[in-house]
């Protein structure tokens, strides 16, 4: 192969030939955790540009923070499990962009905002053709019925506490606005009951006990009758022990000659390791 000859692949979570993973320099990108750090990464998935290049740019702006919305919606909702979705669904970032699209497509040929087109393309083709189940169905279009309607132009509450922002600002307003006025995440954002999260939670409380388990040392000798503190402090004063001197990044940074993507990696790389240690 010829030195210069690069491939950039990029694929969804699949089960990749181990030698070609060998080989390559990997990067992983996965949604937040949490309703306002997707909102806000599915928010700045547009631009000021792509508004401006509508007719409607005010119309096209607020059903692109609903979609926005609707598409951390059916992402964080799969945290609940069962209560959540009946199956697993691989929505991506694709069908919310392809929405976008369809939205604006749809403004440039109406004089009006055609709420029951946008809805049904929404619900049943591009987000509806992953889901399968009759009532995650049902589920996906009562989440839109209750986002798009014309009451979105005009600014309303889309769920307790969290009003939607007005039409005309730009992308960093709307993301300033999501930061500042959006409550703190409760399964009512979901339209789930407040005791939803409780199975969640637990599931979470028995994955960091599992951790903590896990730290604690398999053999005995030294560690017998000791207390379960006294044992994690003697697991991480052992750890530390093992734990090389600090990089010196900035002398690393000035030995660096040219800026590759390969180098960048390396720096990030770095950087986190330093913050482990």
């Amino acid at each position: 192969a010829h030195p210069d000859f690069r491939l950039f692949l990029s694929a969804e979570p699949a089960a990749l030939p181990v030698n070609l993973l060998q080989v390559c320099v990997k990067l992983t990108n996965e949604p937040p955790e949490g309703l306002r750090p997707n909102l806000v990464k599915n928010f700045s998935s547009f631009t000021d540009d792509f508004f401006d290049s509508s007719a409607k740019p005010g119309e096209l702006r607020s059903i692109c923070f609903a979609l926005a919305l609707f598409h951390s919606i059916v992402l964080e909702r799969k945290k609940f499990g069962p209560q959540g979705w009946n199956r697993s669904y691989p929505f991506n970032q694709g069908d919310l962009v392809s929405c976008a699209q369809v939205a604006l497509n749809y403004l440039e040929s109406n004089p009006q905002v055609p709420w029951d087109d946008l809805k049904y393309i929404f619900g049943e083709i591009m987000y509806g053709g992953h889901i399968t189940d009759a009532f995650d169905r049902r589920l996906a279009a009562a989440y839109l019925d209750t986002y798009m309607h014309d009451e979105l132009l005009e600014g309303f509450e889309i769920f307790p506490g969290f009003p939607t922002p007005s039409s005309q600002p730009s992308v960093r307003d709307v993301i300033e606005h999501i930061h500042t006025v959006m409550p703190q995440e409760t399964p009512v954002a979901f339209g789930m009951h407040p005791n939803a999260e409780i199975g969640f939670r637990m599931k979470q409380a028995d994955g960091m006990f599992l951790n903590i388990r896990e730290l604690q040392p398999r053999t005995g000798g030294g560690t017998v009758g000791m207390s379960v503190t006294e044992k994690a402090k003697a697991s991480l004063d052992e750890l530390s022990d093992k734990m090389p001197e600090a990089f010196d990044f900035v002398e690393i940074v000035e030995r660096v000659e040219e800026r590759s993507p390969f180098v960048n990696v390396f720096l990030q790389e770095i950087e986190r390791a330093m913050q482990l240690m």
